[in-house]
């Protein structure tokens, strides 16, 4: 049956969620919007506030529509340090949609939005859910980035519920443990995965509701993704603010206390610093057996790590590397510190190499590099098992890190503002 266009918002909620969850939502709407947007306006204080204590800012996609019937309160925010996104011009279901109305929907979110003011190059799209098409109606408008998928980390034993597992499976999920949660450019646009459990997941469906335990399941995917020089894009809707807040600046606290750093960035600063990593390049020279020259062309906080060499004024890193200062030097190793790709291997091998900051030649022989690798295929799902083969190779290696000076990993503060007053939700259920 095809349901009219009028009560479709209603249903893709009730499919994510399930019906009892939908009405045990709506039930607490009244109390986290007024009739104005008064009280966002608090939430959003909150947000602004508690990310400025700790010198960092928050990404905040926003439903354009609502933002279009409270156009001051965002452009002021806006000026305050928020970085603002498109969430949809309506809060509908963007897999759902042709690629002719993502386009023009995309494309009138984003003219509206920078029309009050409010300056605008990120997508995410409404209930995580994305398609083809929806990427490019984004590249179509020209966004900078999206971060639309959603990649979930492992939760303890019995934390899990049917409502949770709903959700991942709705929104198409990837496990943490089996992919990467890094950015990667795609055709033009750099996609910025989204991580669960946000608040949304752990309040609603999971139904962890203390300090302690909001916290313990945020402090631990902050702790994995440290861990392996991933991303955390810990999601928090403004509205959830007053339950979750102090679990945030528990995080944001370990953050900024971890060693090598944690870099803390909106979304933006995390998209354009890929792409000026991506254009950066290392170029490594033969000065005689053993011997080698490396310069390095990028922006002024890149950081070049090296493993298994011997290079003068190195600091101490992490994972059996060092740090190395400076766009020219010189190093000794057994082996030239490249990672030779045969020419048989797809291009994505060496795609991906290269984006995650290592030197890479194809070459047939390999004899002079440090290590050669040859692939009959290499698919997305192949690139963690690389990456923990790299590093379990005990061979002369240099490559850029993939954080600004020195970071071992990323945070960043992000959460929809779906809508500012009730009203908002009333026209949302209405497909407005």
């Amino acid at each position: 049956m095809i349901l009219p266009a009028a009560i479709r918002p209603v249903a893709v909620a009730a499919d994510g969620k399930g019906y009892l969850s939908l009405m045990r939502r709506a039930g607490a709407i009244g109390a986290r919007y007024g009739v104005g947007p008064r009280r966002m306006e608090r939430r959003l204080t909150a947000v602004l506030d508690l990310v400025d204590r700790h010198g960092c800012g928050a990404t905040l996609p926003v439903t354009v529509a609502a933002a279009e019937r409270n156009p001051r309160v965002i452009a002021r925010f806006a000026t305050l340090g928020i970085e603002f996104a498109v969430h949809g011009y309506y809060h509908v279901d963007h897999a759902g949609l042709s690629k002719v109305d993502q386009v023009e929907q995309l494309g009138r979110a984003r003219r509206l939005l920078e029309a009050t003011g409010v300056p605008v190059v990120g997508f995410r799209a409404p209930y995580l859910r994305w398609n083809d098409a929806t990427l490019h109606a984004a590249r179509e408008n020209g966004f900078l980035y999206e971060s639309s998928e959603a990649m979930h980390w492992p939760l303890d034993p019995g934390v899990e519920t049917d409502a949770y597992r709903r959700g991942l499976a709705f929104c198409g999920a990837l496990p943490a443990d089996d992919y990467p949660v890094l950015p990667r450019l795609d055709d033009g646009i750099v996609r910025i995965p989204y991580c669960l459990p946000d608040d949304e997941s752990i309040v609603d469906r999971l139904r962890l509701t203390s300090v302690d335990r909001i916290g313990d399941v945020w402090l631990r995917m902050l702790s994995a993704t440290h861990e392996r020089g991933e991303l955390f894009s810990l999601g928090v809707h403004p509205e959830r603010i007053e339950s979750c807040g102090a679990s945030i600046e528990a995080v944001l606290q370990a953050a900024r206390a971890t060693r090598p750093s944690v870099w803390i960035a909106r979304l933006e600063e995390i998209a354009r610093w890929w792409c000026a990593r991506a254009d950066s390049s290392v170029s490594v020279d033969d000065l005689g057996p053993g011997s080698y020259r490396v310069r390095i062309r990028g922006p002024r906080d890149l950081t070049l790590l090296a493993r298994d060499v011997q290079v003068r004024g190195a600091e101490p890193w992490a994972d059996g590397y060092v740090r190395v200062r400076g766009v020219e030097f010189d190093l000794s190793a057994d082996h030239r510190p490249v990672i030779g790709v045969h020419p048989s291997s797809p291009d994505s091998l060496a795609e991906f190499l290269r984006e995650q900051g290592y030197v890479v030649e194809i070459t047939a022989s390999g004899a002079t590099n440090s290590l050669l690798l040859k692939r009959e295929r290499f698919l997305r799902a192949d690139e963690r098992p690389l990456l923990a083969e790299l590093q379990a190779a005990r061979v002369p290696v240099i490559r850029l890190g993939r954080w600004p000076d020195g970071a071992r990993s990323a945070l960043s503060i992000t959460g929809d503002v779906d809508a500012l007053t009730i009203w908002d939700y009333a026209f949302r259920f209405l497909g407005r």
